[in-house]
């Protein structure tokens, strides 16, 4: 049989037969692991960050090590912020050229010490080895770089996917975003929030960072990244996040982060990544041509298996279904299943959330495409994440339309999302005042999706629910992201993952944003108490489409 190059492998090849070598993630080899850290004659610690050949300063370039470079140099440069700073504070108000003059100082100062030769240098990072140090999958993975990658590495942040960002993640704009406060109106010292894996300090927040290219010769602009005190938008606050500026540009929020670079160092990382790539290239070939079919079936549904789906399910006969009716519980032509809110209401809540299988189904039906589809794997069982209000609203509309028509719900029944109070009645949280989502919006200060012993013991039993269980002490769950959706404890009612898995939209829009609708329920994403809450909300513009919300159904027969 003749062998054929799979497609994805093509980039890949390309770039070991005409381009530079990619950088592969891992920790460094023996050769060079001599070099792994490194001290400045100011006391800067510098250590080695997976994907790159240079040693990344662990802070901010500090007001008292700028000070020793004006000192030195007798630099011009005046520029006061408007708020105090000590010496141990990121220095701020300096343009690309300020920042470049600091390097280019203090590689002088301690080549004339002979603590450098001319090979070994401080600089600027540039934009790929930022990316690397933020932990991106593009800068880290080389050739294993895959169109997942891509999609999680636009919509990462520096801690993770959680939004707001975990206590103690940086400083940025102080009480600017909801659920989140950092301590400082303006800069703070640097080392004051959680570093990244590498044991790098203020990567994301405190002040933006320049970076630059050293081998392009003009300076209109400069690329800026990380964000700082003073910024709070989620879009630019994600890892990947480019702010391209004039680079004379001085500002109180941009400041500066060193490298250092050993030319030799470089050149025998890269010789020894550029094999590694090679030979990971070469494997996948080997592979690929050893694999048949019917292998590739078997790992695919191996998978499958793994993720809590491809468990075969077929589809009901729907000659066999019994049509809806108030008061009883119902199974749909989708395999979902129904059962009364209350007793003999014609409204019936689905018992799990929406799966995967179900939406593709609709999309399949629709010829829809899944555009923020989330970049993990995800069983069929698994729910359906990454679904936009309306996109939630119009597969209502689509089941809505086939049952009629098979004549298992009256015409004028219909399928929707639950309302705020109905969903909340649903996690058992009933009698809520308020006259809208926002006055009800963590008013019970008591009540959990899940039975509690005591204020004190609010957290959920073991295995019972799939929650953010790394930050929840006492709590463990099985799954790092999504789990199927029926693998937890069901509520009194017979629902599963009321308060975990995704977050929940509902048909409310939130009264003063009438574009946004409110959302209920935990997610694998979620661990503080207060959020947990039964009765707290969240609200998001309908467009919005993040990896841990999707939706749960509700059936009303009029």
């Amino acid at each position: 049989m003749p062998f054929r190059l799979r497609p994805s492998l093509f980039a890949a090849v390309a770039l070991l037969l005409t381009g530079p070598a990619a950088l592969v993630s891992g920790q460094e080899t023996a050769s060079n692991s001599a070099q792994s850290g490194r001290k400045s004659t100011l006391g800067m610690r510098f250590v080695s960050v997976p994907g790159t050949t240079v040693l990344f300063s662990v802070y901010e370039t500090r007001v008292g090590e700028w000070n020793q470079f004006l000192r030195a140099r007798k630099y011009p440069w005046t520029f006061e912020p408007h708020f105090k700073q000590g010496e141990n504070h990121p220095v701020v108000g300096v343009n690309l050229q300020d920042a470049i003059a600091f390097c280019n100082w203090l590689t002088e100062k301690e080549r004339e010490e002979n603590l450098l030769n001319n090979a070994q240098s401080y600089r600027l990072p540039t934009p790929e080895e930022w990316d690397a140090a933020a932990g991106l999958a593009a800068a880290r993975k080389g050739v294993a770089f895959t169109a997942e990658d891509k999609l999680a590495d636009s919509q990462t942040f520096l801690w993770g996917m959680l939004w707001p960002p975990p206590a103690k993640a940086g400083n940025y704009a102080d009480h600017e975003i909801e659920g989140y406060s950092d301590g400082y109106e303006h800069t703070a010292p640097v080392g004051q929030f959680t570093p990244t894996t590498e044991g790098l300090y203020d990567l994301a927040g405190n002040v933006w960072e320049w970076t630059d290219k050293p081998d392009v010769k003009s300076l209109a602009n400069g690329v800026l990244r990380g964000g700082s005190w003073a910024y709070f938008r989620r879009e630019c606050l994600v890892s990947s996040y480019r702010y391209t500026v004039p680079a004379d540009l001085r500002m109180p929020t941009i400041g500066f982060r060193c490298v250092f670079e050993d030319k030799h160092r470089t050149a025998m990382l890269l010789a020894e990544r550029e094999a590694a790539n090679k030979q990971t290239v070469e494997d996948q070939i080997r592979k690929m041509r050893t694999t048949d079919d019917a292998d590739k079936a078997a790992v695919e549904a191996l998978k499958q298996r793994m993720a809590g789906g491809g468990d075969g399910a077929v589809l009901p006969d729907t000659s066999k279904l019994t049509p809806a009716v108030a008061g009883t519980s119902y199974l749909n032509t989708l395999g979902l299943r129904f059962t009364p809110l209350e007793s003999g209401s014609g409204v019936l809540i689905c018992k799990t959330e929406t799966r995967v299988r179900d939406f593709e189904a609709w999309l399949k039906a629709t010829n829809g495409t899944w555009i923020k589809k989330p970049p993990f794997l995800l069983g069929d069982t698994h729910p359906a994440a990454g679904v936009t209000w309306d996109d939630a609203k119009n597969f209502c509309q689509w089941l809505t339309e086939n049952e009629r028509k098979a004549s298992l719900i009256p015409t004028n029944a219909t399928y929707r999302l639950p309302t705020d109070l109905e969903w909340s009645i649903a996690a058992g949280l009933k009698g809520e005042t308020g006259k809208d989502p926002a006055e009800r919006h963590r008013a019970d200060k008591e009540h959990f999706p899940w039975p509690i012993k005591s204020q004190a013991e609010w957290r959920p039993p073991v295995m019972s629910v799939n929650l953010d269980a790394t930050r929840i002490p006492g709590f463990s769950d099985s799954f790092s992201y999504t789990a199927p959706v029926d693998k937890s404890t069901p509520n009194t009612l017979g629902l599963y993952e009321v308060g975990g898995n995704v977050s929940e939209w509902t048909e409310d829009a939130w009264p003063s944003a009438p574009e946004e609708r409110v959302i209920r329920g935990g997610s694998w994403l979620m661990f503080e108490h207060d959020r947990l809450l039964t009765s707290s909300r969240e609200h998001a513009s309908k467009a919005s489409a993040r990896a841990d919300l999707g939706f749960r159904l509700v059936l009303e027969l009029k």
